[in-house]
């Protein structure tokens, strides 16, 4: 069941690609928790990790802020990664599941998981969490995006951009996250909060997360 889940959000994700392009490309909901990631990373070329990068909006924000950065931009989306790729040019690409970090076999001084979150359960988000930690160096940075909600609420919804997808979306909330972080051993930099709108009208309460590897 968890394979079919992974599967259609990859095939939506795909199917319409450049529809997310145009939706989401425009991060400024999130620029101050951005700009709290990118103070809190080492100075200089360091190197960033991006989990479900999409259409590359985040990276691009990103490198904006700090051009010097070497990221590498993964996703599980073929397409989603090859859009990316043209968005950013300087940034490097990889085809990865963000539950597969260990897989890549380096260290990072920041890692980003920009509303991965939604697609992982709780013990697959601690996992993720746990995973980042101990791909990231001394004093490492961590930024997480999600919606927040209540856990039960979690379940299948039909996709805003293609009612004939559902996906199973998990909801989590700031204290699950919190204590996620801290039991892996990092310290909160910054927690904000704020209101996105989807096509129907419907308002989605997000929460966004900087975490420093203690």
């Amino acid at each position: 069941m968890e394979q079919d889940r992974t599967k259609l959000a990859v095939e939506l994700f795909d199917a319409h690609s450049e529809v997310y392009e145009k939706k989401f490309m425009d991060v400024s909901p999130y620029h101050a928790s951005l700009d709290s990631f990118c103070e809190a990373l080492p100075s200089g070329a360091v190197d960033v990790l991006e989990l479900a990068c999409g259409p590359g909006n985040i990276t691009k924000y990103v490198l904006d802020q700090r051009p010097e950065l070497r990221i590498l931009a993964t996703d599980l989306a073929p397409k989603m990664l090859k859009l990316s790729q043209v968005n950013n040019p300087g940034a490097s690409f990889q085809l990865l599941d963000c539950r597969d970090i260990p897989s890549l076999g380096r260290s990072f001084d920041g890692i980003i998981g920009g509303f991965c979150l939604p697609y992982l359960d709780q013990d697959q988000a601690r996992t993720m969490i746990r995973d980042a930690a101990q791909a990231l160096r001394r004093n490492g940075v961590l930024y997480l995006s999600t919606m927040e909600g209540d856990p039960s609420q979690s379940g299948w919804k039909i996709s805003s951009n293609d009612p004939s997808y559902q996906l199973f979306m998990n909801y989590h909330t700031a204290d699950l996250l919190t204590g996620l972080l801290s039991e892996s051993g990092f310290t909160l930099v910054d927690l904000q909060r704020t209101q996105t709108y989807a096509t129907a009208g419907t308002v989605y309460n997000d929460l966004l997360l900087t975490a420093k590897l203690s």
